[in-house]
């Protein structure tokens, strides 16, 4: 089997091409990360506590609206204007998010980098599944884990160093010339060639999948804490995502070329992957959030002390992310390390959820390591599953749902922590809360992550196991025990 054969572009255009993709992957990484540990101050400064969530909820509501979007319309009409547009409202927010004069002038360029941020990361993976078969996909798929991750080193601690040495501002600044750089790559070294046809886009299905979206996110992030729970706002905002729900499902049953055609959930291996990807990304990113806090608040360390501690937990992401990848393309077989990742990411969880003021960095670190090391056996082998599973004409759509259900719960599961933490202290205690008290609010948050990583376990047992492809022709074909499950 020659290079031609197993990558479509040759190796050397692959190559090029994936350089391209991974500064894309660095510019979202390294400002995801840089801005968690600048948070306590930047907060500190424009606003107070109760805003902390939205910081993050801003980014997440933004990107989860138009990861959808970009992934069927990539599918229409290629990636690589799609891609250049991230990229540059990613940039656009940036600039906003960092000339910020106030809490809601910062979220709202939060919002705008994760309108960019939502076509970054999905397309970015789908272009790997268009040129790299997913038999070889996994060690392809770990490599980007790996950068990913080492941006995510960098991050914390430069976050960190820049909260303690000079402006908070400059965690927004700092990428851009890495974004420029990412442009002229991409622009440059993608294959703009497309097929010339005429796609009907289901814009009234995007207006309410939006729309359900945005409703129940803003009754999330409100509930029990700028309303109550049981208040007309909430109610009314969770009544209408459900109206808006059952209003783009009917759409999407009769629309010609859906934006989420529904047809994909019949497929047993992208229902459970999004099931298992929407625990995974609540009890993450709600740790990547709130052990910044933690660190800071309870252990009384500094912004830059806060950022060493997460570098750890994406040591412990690449190591995984690459080990299991190479595991995988080597004995195609993906559920053993799938069902391992959960358990280990609620062993860190459960040791987080015991520390209090007298615990240690050193603690946090050792806890935050098995976190990391479990979410690297997940994230980037389930989106190999799922590429596998469907044909190459949905790779988009189906990359992008990953990413989409991973964002809600990462979104949903960081609100529901901030939610937690607000509520054991009383919003107007939040800002004078002491080591003890603070630490107490957060145990449940970090709790509720455990039960998190408990869907996406029983949800990875209902996983059939698919044959990975060696070539981009070759069909799906399942086991035939995967056969004997679904019948």
């Amino acid at each position: 089997m020659n290079d031609r054969t197993v990558y479509p572009l040759g190796k050397r255009r692959t190559l090029i091409v994936f350089a391209g993709l991974m500064l894309a992957m660095l510019v979202a990484a390294l400002n995801q990360t840089i801005v968690s540990t600048a948070l306590p101050t930047i907060v500190g400064d424009l606003g107070g506590l109760q805003h902390y969530s939205w910081v993050f909820s801003a980014y997440m509501l933004g990107l989860t609206v138009t990861v959808p979007l970009y992934g069927r319309l990539s599918d229409f009409y290629g990636r690589r204007p799609f891609f250049a547009l991230g990229i540059v409202l990613f940039s656009a927010g940036s600039i906003v998010a960092g000339l910020a004069p106030s809490m809601e002038v910062l979220i709202a360029g939060r919002a705008i980098q994760g309108l960019g941020a939502g076509g970054l990361i999905p397309l970015g993976i789908a272009v790997i599944g268009d040129m790299i078969p997913p038999r070889q996909r996994g060690k392809w798929q770990g490599l980007m884990g790996v950068v990913f991750g080492m941006s995510s080193v960098v991050g914390p601690a430069t976050g960190g160093w820049i909260a303690d040495n000079t402006s908070w501002r400059w965690a927004f600044f700092v990428s851009l010339p890495l974004a420029a750089l990412a442009l002229i790559v991409v622009w440059v070294g993608f294959d703009a060639s497309q097929v010339k046809e005429k796609h009907r886009i289901d814009y009234l299905g995007a207006a309410l999948l939006t729309a359900a979206i945005s409703t129940g996110l803003l009754g999330s992030a409100w509930g029990g804490v700028d309303y109550p729970w049981a208040s007309p706002v909430i109610v009314g905002l969770f009544a209408a995502c459900a109206l808006l729900t059952i209003a783009f499902v009917l759409q999407e049953r009769r629309a010609p070329e859906p934006i989420l055609p529904l047809d994909l959930f019949r497929n047993r291996t992208f229902a459970v992957a999004q099931i298992a990807l929407f625990g995974i990304g609540a009890a993450i990113f709600g740790t990547i959030m709130f052990v910044p806090l933690f660190v800071q608040q309870v252990l009384g360390e500094s912004a830059t002390s806060s950022g060493a501690v997460l570098t750890p937990l994406m040591l412990g992401w690449i190591g995984s992310s690459a080990a299991s990848g190479q595991i995988v393309s080597r004995t195609g077989r993906y559920r053993p390390v799938l069902l391992a990742g959960p358990p280990i990411m609620a062993i860190g969880l459960y040791m987080l959820a015991g520390m209090g003021p007298d615990s240690t960095a050193f603690e946090a670190t050792r806890n935050v390591v098995i976190v990391g090391i479990g979410t690297g056996l997940l994230m980037q082998n389930f989106t190999v599953v799922v590429q596998n599973a469907v044909p190459r004409t949905l790779m988009g759509t189906a990359t992008a749902s990953t990413q989409f259900f991973r964002s809600i719960g990462a979104t949903v599961g960081v609100t529901a922590m901030g939610a937690i933490m607000l509520a054991r202290l009383g919003a107007s205690e939040a800002s004078n809360a002491g080591p003890a008290e603070l630490a107490n609010a957060l145990h449940p948050a970090f709790a509720l992550g455990i039960m998190l990583c408990a869907l996406a376990f029983v949800a990875t047992l209902f996983l059939p196991h698919t044959e990975l492809r060696s070539t981009m022709e070759e069909p799906v074909v399942e086991t035939a025990r995967a056969q004997r499950q679904a019948a």
